[in-house]
Parts: structure tokens; C-alpha cells; sequence
């Protein structure tokens, strides 16, 4: 962007963005369980295309906040939907579909940081906004079709106290703000300890690209593990791997790590969602709202918390920060209570 943005204003942005994603959690699970998942999510399409639109007309820093906030509004109503509508057409076998589904995660990050830079710096860095807007807009109209249950359901706040919807709520947003802390900070990182961008930018997408094999896979693990051991093991693992970055300085071995990191990672993708479903039951998209507003409210959180740690005492430190928050965040989720 022209009026290149700093490292605290980007933590901004990327804070304000979730803060509209996390505004809406709630609301958003209650009425993907009430009508139908496809409406929700044709309606949140155009709304992040228009915020994505906002963002390419920004001339600003100010009016990218503004547009920032505008997407995470849109943006926060398909996951609760996309829940509902995994559990309304797998029933068997529902691990393996969700593993398969959650490849959307490490897919997006992979051809975002292969398309984007691409385009913003052949054409302009306003297309790599419009070009979003209209794969929203024609996903939006394909995802019309998609149906939930058969009829609306009764808004119900009982899943708002149930102790199982509290420790997924908790586990997940202590672990994700770990993740998007090194989301945002990762790839400064590798440049401060004098890796070329060209590698940076190699290390960092091998951190999703382990994903597409880990997601399809994720459903047989959970299956033969169990779930909440497979979901426990993939955040200690993950932990130390966090902690291995403050460690090690060779690209070669960080290569290796952020495989590793990736590879974990993108199981407990799904391992949440097949938590929500196992949870929540028919109020799936209920606890999907409510556990994912905890669990995004990291990514205000984060950035913030991160960039102050990196300021005061540096990344090393930072690195062995989050890996002690990982590890609290596997000890909530053993907490939860399932019957396997």
C-alpha cells in the first residue's frame, strides 16, 4: 500500500479486523442453527467482497481500519454456518469429511501468499483486494443451494453454560493466540535473524503446506487415537516446535520446523471442528458461535501482546512465551469431558 503501514499499525489492523469477526460469533451460531447455512453464508460472501472492495479504495491507514473492521463483520458469519451444514450432510464418517473440509485453511494461506504478492506487483496491489472480491461473490452464489436442517429451530442460550463449551471456548483461544501471533510475526522473524525474503517467504508457506496432507489425514487419526487424545498431542507437539524457533537459525532446520508446525496445526483444525459437532450436537452452529468468538478474540489479542513482548525483549523471547501459552492451552482442552 502506498502509505506504508508499520509494524503497530499492521497489529492494528489485523486486531480491528477480528474484532468485527468476533462481534458477530455469537448472533452467527444462533441463526445457522435457526435457518438455512447457505443463505448465511451467500449474504457474509457479499459483505466480504464489499469490505474487500473498501480496503482497495483505501487511501489511508484510518479508512483501512475502517474497512478492515467492515470484512471481519462479513466474515464471522460462515464459519457457524459451514459447522451445520458439515453436520447436517456427514453423518457417518463425519472425522473424515471434516478433514477433508478443513484443507480450505492451509489451501487458502498457500495460494494466497503464491496469487497475491503476484498480483499486487504485476497489476496493482488493488487487484489482489478486487480479485477477492469476486471469488467471494461467485462462491457467494454457489453456496445457495447449501442446506441445513429441515426446519427453523428455537433460539436456545443453554450452550452459553455448559462446562464443555467453556473449556473448548478457553483451550482454543489460548492456543490461538499463539498461532496468530506467529502468523504476523513469523516472517519479520526470519528476516531479522538475516534469511533472505525469498526464503522467508519459502519457510513461512511451508507452515500451511504440510497442512494439505495433515487435514485429509486428520480424520483417521482421530479415529484411531481418539479424539481429545489426538487434539492434546498435536497442541503439546505443536508447543514445542514454538519453542524449537527460538532455538534454531538455519533455514534448513526452520524449513523443517515450520513443516512440523504445519503438519500439527492443520489437525487441530479439524480436530475443533469435529469437537463443536461432538459437543454441540443439533446446536452445533450454537457452540461453533460461541466457542470461535473466544477463539478469534486471540487475534485481537495477539498481535498486540506480541508486538509489545518483541519490542521489550525480542523474538527469542517470544518464541518461549507462546510456547508456555500453547502448553496451558493442551491442559484446557484435556479438561473436556467426551464420551469415546
Amino acid at each position: 500500500m502506498p502509505f506504508r503501514p508499520t509494524v503497530q499499525e499492521e497489529a492494528l489492523a489485523f486486531s480491528i479486523f477480528f474484532a468485527g469477526y468476533v462481534a458477530v460469533q455469537i448472533p452467527a451460531g444462533l441463526l445457522s442453527d435457526k435457518y438455512s447455512g447457505g443463505s448465511i453464508i451467500f449474504l457474509s460472501l457479499l459483505g466480504l467482497a464489499v469490505g474487500s472492495v473498501l480496503s482497495a479504495f483505501s487511501k489511508s491507514i484510518s479508512q483501512e481500519y475502517v474497512a478492515s473492521l467492515f470484512m471481519g463483520i462479513a466474515a464471522g458469519w460462515i464459519y457457524p454456518a459451514s459447522i451445520n451444514i458439515m453436520n447436517h450432510y456427514y453423518k457417518e464418517e463425519r472425522a473424515i469429511y471434516i478433514g477433508y473440509y478443513s484443507i480450505s485453511w492451509p489451501l487458502a494461506i498457500i495460494v494466497s501468499g503464491a496469487l497475491l504478492p503476484t498480483i499486487s506487483i504485476r497489476v496493482g496491489w488493488q487487484w489482489g483486494y478486487y480479485s477477492s472480491a469476486l471469488l467471494s461473490i461467485l462462491i457467494a452464489f454457489m453456496a445457495i443451494p447449501l442446506r441445513t436442517q429441515g426446519k427453523p429451530r428455537k433460539i436456545d442460550l443453554v450452550v452459553l453454560r455448559e462446562k464443555n463449551v467453556i473449556f473448548l471456548s478457553l483451550g482454543g483461544m489460548i492456543f490461538f493466540l499463539t498461532y496468530w501471533s506467529i502468523t504476523l510475526y513469523a516472517f519479520k522473524y526470519f528476516l531479522s535473524v538475516g534469511i533472505s525474503p525469498l526464503i522467508a517467504g519459502i519457510i513461512f508457506s511451508t507452515m500451511a503446506i504440510s497442512g494439505l496432507f495433515s487435514s485429509p489425514l486428520s480424520g483417521y487419526i482421530v479415529n484411531g487415537m481418539g479424539l481429545k487424545k489426538a487434539m492434546v498431542s498435536s497442541i503439546i507437539f505443536y508447543g514445542f516446535l514454538v519453542l524449537v524457533f527460538s532455538l534454531v537459525r538455519n533455514s534448513v532446520a526452520l524449513i523443517t520446523v515450520a513443516l512440523l508446525m504445519g503438519f500439527f496445526r492443520f489437525l487441530i483444525t479439524p480436530g475443533n471442528s469435529n469437537l463443536i459437532i461432538e459437543i454441540g450436537k443439533e446446536r452445533s452452529a450454537s457452540v461453533s458461535g460461541i466457542s470461535n468468538m473466544f477463539w478469534q478474540s486471540s487475534g485481537i489479542i495477539g498481535p498486540i501482546l506480541s508486538s509489545a513482548i518483541i519490542l521489550l525483549f525480542g523474538f527469542r523471547l517470544l518464541w518461549v512465551i507462546l510456547s508456555a501459552i500453547t502448553f496451558i492451552a493442551a491442559y484446557v482442552y484435556q479438561s473436556i469431558s467426551l464420551r469415546e
